[in-house]
């Protein structure tokens, strides 16, 4: 999708395959017109890509989660991964700040994030009811309202993190990344914490092979990449990013590695709707139909339809030009995005278990079984973090070691 009217991301791919298959044919690489090039010598020897080398797209981007996930047939799994989900929402929604254009202004899609009704107005950021000297209130926008959990081999919540984007100038400062960086620096302190079995004579810190990630997005390729190299167990994402062009799901086919090299690989994508998390379709549904709004907004403001500001994503209040921005992170500031979170974070109060006493499945390194944590465990658990989270997080990253 487009940010305002610049080069997005699917145009740049587009651009500079163009210009890479032109300089091959110069160089006398290309193949014939409809044929597959050859595997390159070297390539050739790794397994997965070989595999699909001459596949489809379609076969590239499948992941078969009955051979990959198979403890997902479980509805006790099920159960127990909608618990982090709705934990992850409930974060969301707890430290959300839809600023991104600032505090004052006029923000079509967010008039009930409105701190007062009286003009001019200005819009709520990271707001708690009870603010004090040690937990304070902000309208500056410190990221955007995308944000992952961590949770280790036993069922326990380690960490959580924010795209912090805005709060460092950086495109890279994504929560997926941001959250692997501090595992493995949180690992470095505290080596007992259960991140994987051990690989070989590799300290624990070696790898995340029991950790699963939460994230309220799809990862982008940085995201991938990286918790491909720190062995994520897996990674599910409460909805899609239709710019990431299924990424996570092409680097596990292709980039993951094989039971015989003995080290971890790229980690298994699972979508929300596969926990049974209905607000997986909701949110795509709502992202794409705010993506048609604002380009039908921008089209009319080029016509010159006055009343097409009432439409925009953001109107300025010095009579600068509005903004018709159809990215997911301008849908992720609207009243549409925060009613949709809310509604999954008020999950985690009144979720009645059906498999209370089932255990998380992951049993390594012989550990005894009571030491895995029972569903209803979980949940308190997941409880207890966001009291522990809505006093000292501050968008992420609460431990104090």
């Amino acid at each position: 999708m487009s940010e305002g009217g610049n080069l997005n991301r699917r145009d740049f791919l587009v651009n500079t395959t163009g210009a890479a298959g032109a300089a091959g044919a110069l160089a006398g690489i290309s193949p014939a017109l409809g044929q597959t090039p050859q595997i390159p010598p070297g390539f050739a020897d790794q397994a997965p890509l070989k595999k699909y080398w001459e596949l489809k797209l379609g076969d590239i981007v499948d992941v078969d989660l009955t051979r990959d996930a198979p403890e997902l047939a479980n509805e006790a799994v099920k159960e127990r991964h909608r618990i982090y989900c709705y934990l992850l929402m409930k974060l969301i929604n707890r430290f959300w700040n839809g600023n991104k254009r600032g505090p004052l202004g006029d923000y079509p899609q967010r008039v009930k994030q409105l701190e007062s009704a009286q003009a001019p107005g200005r819009y709520k950021g990271d707001m708690i009811a009870n603010p004090d000297g040690f937990r304070i209130n902000w309208d500056r926008y410190l990221g955007h309202n995308i944000a992952c959990i961590a949770v280790d081999g036993n069922g326990e919540v380690i960490e959580f993190d924010f795209n912090h984007n805005d709060f460092f100038r950086s495109s890279a400062e994504h929560a997926e990344s941001r959250m692997v960086r501090r595992l493995f620096s949180l690992a470095d302190v505290r080596d007992s914490w259960r991140t994987g079995t051990p690989v070989g004579n590799r300290s624990r810190a070696f790898s995340l092979n029991e950790v699963t990630l939460y994230t309220s997005l799809e990862s982008c390729a940085q995201c991938s990449g990286v918790m491909s190299l720190a062995g994520v167990k897996q990674i599910i994402y409460l909805q899609n990013d239709f710019t990431a062009y299924k990424i996570g799901n092409i680097m596990y086919n292709l980039a993951n590695r094989t039971q015989q090299d003995k080290f971890p690989g790229a980690p298994v994508p699972i979508p929300a709707s596969v926990v049974d998390i209905e607000y997986f379709d909701q949110l795509n549904k709502a992202n794409l139909d705010f993506a048609l709004k604002m380009r039908d907004a921008r089209k009319r403001h080029e016509q010159h339809d006055a009343a097409a500001k009432k439409d925009a994503f953001f109107v300025p209040d010095d009579g600068g030009q509005p903004d018709f921005a159809d990215s997911i992170t301008s849908f992720l500031c609207t009243d549409t995005a925060y009613d949709i979170f809310k509604a999954g974070g008020e999950k985690l109060d009144s979720f009645a278990l059906k498999f209370p006493e089932q255990r998380f499945p992951n049993q390594v390194d012989g550990r005894n079984h009571t030491e895995i944590l029972t569903n209803a465990q979980c949940l308190s658990e997941a409880r207890e973090f966001f009291k522990y989270a809505d006093i000292e997080g501050y968008r992420g990253s609460p431990h104090k070691l």
